[in-house]
């Protein structure tokens, strides 16, 4: 009977982030020799995910705002009742031109239809580094979020013949705000 070994942490997040990337013909697109991992960027050094925020009503879409905001028209119940936005957040680590790490942050929408992107903001705290991620760990990894917000740790050298990397903390808190600092521990 063969054994599995667990992959490490990094790689699990990076294979459930490429699963997740999965067109719905995945199997067909399989069936033809195109693998799904051959679609992935080899640009791409790490992702993890996870955390949780939601939006207001008011955030459900650009149409809704715009009737909103439009006092002429009558109200569409249909749009009252529409879920506040949620979603979870990824973070990505991207090799650059000059191998150095380019690290975006992302907002994920969980809609009817499956994940959605919203939103892309660069990390220039550690963008402006110009340093080399060597790892990125989420702070839970439960896979579930106990309050609104994401913490991550980041691993990485400004200096590749360095032997220990610096640590550094991205968190974002309940009301979307980002705040990196390099760890003290």
């Amino acid at each position: 009977m063969p054994v599995s070994m667990p992959l490490p942490h990094s790689r699990t997040l990076a294979l459930l982030a490429l699963l997740a990337l999965a067109p719905a013909g995945a199997a067909q697109a399989q069936s033809d020799g195109d693998t799904l991992a051959g679609a992935l960027s080899p640009r791409v050094l790490f992702v993890t995910s996870g955390g949780s925020w939601e939006g207001t009503a008011d955030d459900a879409g650009d149409a809704d705002k715009a009737d909103a905001a439009d006092a002429t028209k009558p109200s569409d119940p249909a749009a009252e009742a529409a879920p506040a936005p949620r979603g979870y957040y990824r973070l990505i680590a991207i090799r650059g031109a000059d191998n150095t790490s380019d690290l975006q942050l992302q907002q994920i929408a969980l809609t009817p239809d499956g994940p959605e992107l919203v939103m892309t903001t660069a990390v220039e705290e550690i963008n402006a580094l110009g340093a080399y991620v060597t790892d990125i760990r989420p702070e839970d990894s439960t896979g579930t979020a106990s309050a609104p917000g994401f913490a991550a740790y980041i691993y990485l050298k400004t200096d590749p013949g360095v032997a220990e990397p610096e640590t550094w903390s991205l968190y974002v808190d309940e009301f979307g705000e980002m705040q990196v600092e390099r760890s003290s521990n």
